[in-house]
């Protein structure tokens, strides 16, 4: 079966690094070419501060912001534009949510539910607000499939339940949880929900609307854009009631020096300047992904997916991080994540990650900042591998090839 990617060429990194076998996309994707021309040309020939100037130069970067807030709506399937707030990626995106809008809504009766899927990102802020205010943390379990249990998490839920937070795919097992059921189960009792779509909003086909969260974010170095440059959508009667947590210029309506006036809408929580650059790459990302078209993208994915597990099951050293949880067909298509995470017998993980990386073969080893979710997999450590559009089965034959090496050489008896 010949699995080769027609949009590796698009990566000029695999110019410089010939040998480099990628295998580490949700930790930050690698950057097409021609989000990195739109970055440069940007800075070179457009730059100005936005929504200050009431010169051209200036308005042109207005307009550009406002145009780009405009087509990320239409990527996530928010109707109205003022919805989207940018920040610098999801963990700002999720601080926000807590102190724009949370804390001033808990007490010592209140409760926040998260899974226990969460990775710190959507844990420290929630852990530190119910500390701050007397608030109770639940955790929801998983299933034995590595899902978040809904009738378990249901289970939590009480009249003094706040906020339900969970993550639309775990960054260590990645099997997509039942976001849409959850949030609905949320609005019939009134809890704010909030999903961290870091690890989804790469899957393609997210529509907030449908799914009928209150809040989603992500970052737009997970689909191929820029680090530093993140969304947070907020439904527009959800962010009609948030207050900045951040304050300072470009938030202010009518300020004097006794009291101050905030504006609406989204720029009332984007204190200081844009990071323009940022934005203008993660547009462009966006345009490259819907160039190709998420049909061909989630195709070719999934069959590479598909792959990778196979082979991976085939390698009788290797322990999932959740047991029997490796599909064996692309057309397991119930949750079929690009990303899977993994131990190798008796090796440690970060031993196996050298080992590979001497093979120029980059995966990603530790826990992947959610310490609590491999406690509850009775885990320290774990060996990620996560899918791009660049990978092909050549890197998963190198992958294979260099886990059995590895296994062979550092076996501790």
């Amino acid at each position: 079966m010949a699995i080769v990617s027609p949009w590796k060429q698009d990566f000029p990194v695999f110019t410089t690094y010939q040998e480099l076998c990628y295998l580490d996309s949700a930790a930050t994707c690698l950057t097409p070419k021609r989000v990195a021309d739109a970055m440069h040309y940007y800075q070179c020939h457009l730059h100005a501060n936005s929504h200050k100037g009431l010169y051209q130069l200036s308005a042109n970067v207005t307009a550009q912001v406002e145009k780009a807030r405009e087509r990320i709506a239409e990527f996530i399937g928010a109707s109205d534009q003022n919805t989207i707030v940018f920040t610098s990626g999801t963990t700002e995106s999720i601080n926000l949510i807590a102190y724009s809008y949370i804390a001033s809504r808990l007490t010592s009766d209140s409760n926040i539910i998260i899974s226990a899927a969460e990775h710190h990102a959507n844990l420290l802020p929630w852990q530190r607000l119910c500390q701050q205010t007397g608030a109770s943390l639940r955790v929801a379990p998983l299933d034995q499939y590595g899902v978040i249990d809904i009738a378990q998490l249901k289970a939590l839920v009480d009249s003094h339940t706040a906020l339900i937070s969970i993550s639309h795919s775990s960054n260590v097992i990645g099997k997509i949880n039942p976001v849409q059921n959850i949030c609905q189960f949320g609005r019939q009792r009134n809890i704010i929900t909030v999903i961290d779509g870091a690890q989804a909003v790469c899957h393609g086909g997210i529509n907030v609307e449908a799914i009928g969260c209150d809040f989603y974010v992500f970052s737009g170095h997970k689909i191929y854009g820029p680090t530093g440059c993140g969304v947070l959508y907020c439904r527009i009667n959800v962010i009609d009631q948030m207050q900045p947590y951040q304050v300072g210029g470009g938030v202010i309506d009518n300020v004097t020096y006794e009291s101050s006036r905030y504006l609406s809408g989204p720029l009332k929580l984007e204190a200081g300047s844009h990071n323009v650059i940022g934005i203008i790459g993660l547009v462009e990302a966006i345009n490259y992904l819907d160039d190709i078209g998420w049909p061909d993208i989630t195709h070719y994915l999934k069959t590479l997916s598909g792959y990778m597990q196979k082979s991976l099951s085939q390698l009788n050293v290797i322990k999932p991080v959740v047991p029997n949880s490796f599909i064996t067909t692309h057309l397991d298509t119930q949750a079929t994540p690009y990303l899977t995470s993994f131990q190798l017998d008796k090796v440690h993980s970060h031993d196996v990650a050298s080992m590979l990386d001497s093979k120029n073969i980059a995966v990603r080893a530790g826990h992947h900042c959610a310490q609590p979710l491999h406690k509850a997999l009775g885990i320290n450590t774990s060996v990620r591998v996560s899918l791009g559009l660049y990978n092909e089965r050549s890197d998963i034959d190198r992958l294979i090839d260099g886990l059995a090496q590895t296994h062979k050489l550092l076996l501790i008896e």
